[in-house]
């Protein structure tokens, strides 16, 4: 409790465009470790298990997730929303209070999800494994991560209204080396049979750790029996089913895909998938890590004045492309070789989805920070219809260009439903909320999707030799670092200053 009591400092306060510059940063810095380490694991995954250990990996991994979405009950993000709230204005007694009802509503959540893998998991078993009953058991133990991830995302929840955005990075730094040391053993020493004993390890270590780090602001305490502690959580609920039933559709929607592609091709088929959407979703979104953390408590306290709340949008979007954008075309112009770096020669097949889906991660840089305004307002109606109505369409266009186009159509409809999200977000937000595009926000976003599109162009859809694509490539990535660099001397205080000492010396 001591902590507790020195949360407000110019560290924790500070809303500037250098700390959001500086917490993206340091978020893009260990998601960079973390794409380090995973494509270790990957890579070593690939070695060991092959494609199609990582496309059993997928199956399993979509299974907790829906149960985990499905179980959750919105606790995590409204208690971020709440949490920040009272760092506002709230007292010490306060704080320790609502940690405590939602650390007991989370500890309820958990159990929910066993329950529901009990009954759900002879059906998961008969659709995922060709039509086998006898997988149940199997099934049933992702159960436990379930239940880890649950009680981890709680306590990760609280460090992050309370603005402990430090501590939220060192525990994702942790959880990256901890997960590659605690996995490949497993893999090495049982193989297949080491795929369900890994995430549930990888699962314990993440509970453990943001213990670790929670416990020193508040310590534990629960009531599960308590009917005013139930009541007193009630409306964290009601505000989160909307946001549980989004999350279950979604997660449902990640179950598809897999089950899309082993309609008519084998768990292979699935590992490629697998490694284009990790290379250009997972290994390239190295910056939204930084909005859950940082970006969406600094939302949620500036949520009822507009124009701090337009400025902080636009705030994150410029940041979130100005980092993005370079290594995106990067990505784009070494593809192959880093498909067959991070994974094995056999992935190469992804070369044409991992490029055709790089405006997934672009456009979500806009799409996101929009996004995260419904959320931080509470309008959790709003935010299931739009996310629903995402999902749906989405799910149509894998179908439809996955049957059509095979791996390259799945990389179209990422970056369709991409683009169809930005527009959908943009126009809900300018109606509801009166946000608009900065100017120089909008030309700055403009320039780098020039840039890309000239990277794909000339890199991938036009054939051309090594050497044409390399030059015409590298002046695509050289003119993109080049708008980042002017953004961050335009806007940032202390780009400004490193600049002046340099000039004087």
């Amino acid at each position: 409790m001591d902590e507790l009591k020195n949360l407000h400092n110019a560290e924790t306060n500070d809303v500037s465009y250098d700390h959001v510059l500086k917490y993206t940063g340091i978020f893009g810095g260990v998601q960079g470790l973390k794409m380090i380490v995973s494509a270790v694991r990957m890579k070593l995954t690939a070695y060991i298990l092959r494609d199609w250990g990582i496309g059993l990996i997928t199956a399993y991994s979509s299974v907790f997730e829906f149960l985990n979405n499905a179980s959750n009950m919105g606790i995590p993000l409204n208690a971020t929303r709440k949490t920040s709230e009272l760092f506002e204005e709230g007292t010490e007694e306060e704080i320790a209070h609502q940690v405590m009802v939602i650390r007991t509503w989370v500890l309820w959540s958990a159990l929910l999800s066993v329950l529901i893998c009990l009954f759900f998991s002879p059906i998961i078993s008969y659709f995922f494994f060709e039509h086998d009953w006898h997988r149940w058991p199997a099934v049933m133990l992702t159960s436990l991560v379930a239940v880890s991830n649950i009680i981890a995302e709680g306590e990760c929840a609280i460090l992050k209204g309370l603005r402990q955005v430090r501590k939220v990075a060192v525990i994702e730094t942790i959880l990256a080396l901890g997960t590659l040391l605690c996995t490949i053993p497993l893999y090495y020493l049982l193989g297949i049979r080491g795929v369900i004993a890994g995430l549930i390890v990888c699962g314990f270590l993440s509970a453990a750790v943001h213990f670790s780090f929670s416990l020193r602001l508040v310590s534990y305490k629960v009531r599960p029996l308590s009917q005013k502690t139930f009541c007193e959580g009630l409306p964290l609920i009601k505000v989160g089913i909307p946001y549980v039933l989004a999350g279950v559709a979604n997660a449902g929607l990640q179950m598809v895909i897999p089950a899309i592609i082993l309609a008519h091709h084998t768990m292979a088929e699935l590992g490629h998938y697998k490694a284009a959407w990790a290379l250009m979703i997972g290994y390239s979104g190295l910056v939204f890590l930084a909005l859950e953390s940082d970006y969406f408590p600094r939302l949620s306290s500036v949520n009822n004045d507009k124009l701090r709340m337009n400025d902080t949008i636009n705030q994150q979007i410029d940041v979130c492309t100005l980092i993005l954008s370079p290594l995106l075309i990067i990505l784009v112009v070494l593809m192959p070789f880093v498909l067959q770096l991070l994974f094995e020669e056999e992935f190469i097949v992804a070369t044409g989805m991992a490029t055709l889906s790089v405006f997934y991660p672009f456009l979500r840089c806009m799409a996101l920070p929009m996004g995260y305004s419904v959320l931080a307002k509470g309008h959790s109606i709003a935010y299931l219809v739009l996310e629903v109505t995402y999902d749906v369409l989405f799910g149509l266009l894998i179908w439809w260009c996955y049957n059509a186009f095979g791996l390259i159509g799945a990389g179209i409809a990422l970056s369709a439903g991409a683009l169809y999200d930005v527009v959908v977000y943009f126009l809900y937000c300018r109606i509801r909320y009166g946000f608009v595009f900065r100017r120089s926000t909008l030309l700055f976003c403009l320039g780098q999707l020039v840039c890309l599109l000239v990277a794909v162009e000339y890199c991938y859809l036009v054939s051309p030799s090594d050497e044409e694509k390399y030059t015409i490539g590298g002046i695509a990535f050289v003119v993109s670092l080049s708008l980042s660099l002017y953004q961050l001397l335009h806007r940032s205080n202390c780009a400004k200053s490193l600049i002046r000492k340099f000039m004087k010396k």
